[in-house]
């Protein structure tokens, strides 16, 4: 799992919201082991998070490591400012439906 924070222009928040979509779709289609983005919220004190899980480690690596071939991923992620990414792994079961 990854936990994106990152700054955003207020000019910028639609053309971000529409440009994540895209880029959702496109690394999904590229990288299949991308399990769910199921969330994106603007903070307080007005940073962002973005939540990306997927399979495994090495899967968001490999994910993470083809970006410069994810023209779509690349648009979207030209608009975030102060970006943090903060990887962790999920131990077996841990996710689970509701």
């Amino acid at each position: 799992m990854e936990v994106v924070r990152f700054t955003l222009s207020d000019n910028d928040i639609e053309t971000f919201i529409g440009r994540r979509q895209e880029a959702i779709r496109e690394v999904k289609a590229a990288h299949p082991a991308l399990w769910s983005v199921p969330l994106c919220s603007r903070r307080e004190d007005g940073t962002w998070i973005d939540v990306w899980i997927y399979e495994t480690k090495d899967a968001a690596d490999a994910a993470n490591a083809d970006a410069e071939n994810l023209p779509k991923f690349l648009a979207m992620a030209e608009l975030l400012g102060n970006l943090e990414i903060e990887a962790s792994e999920m131990p077996d079961g841990a996710v689970s439906p509701i």
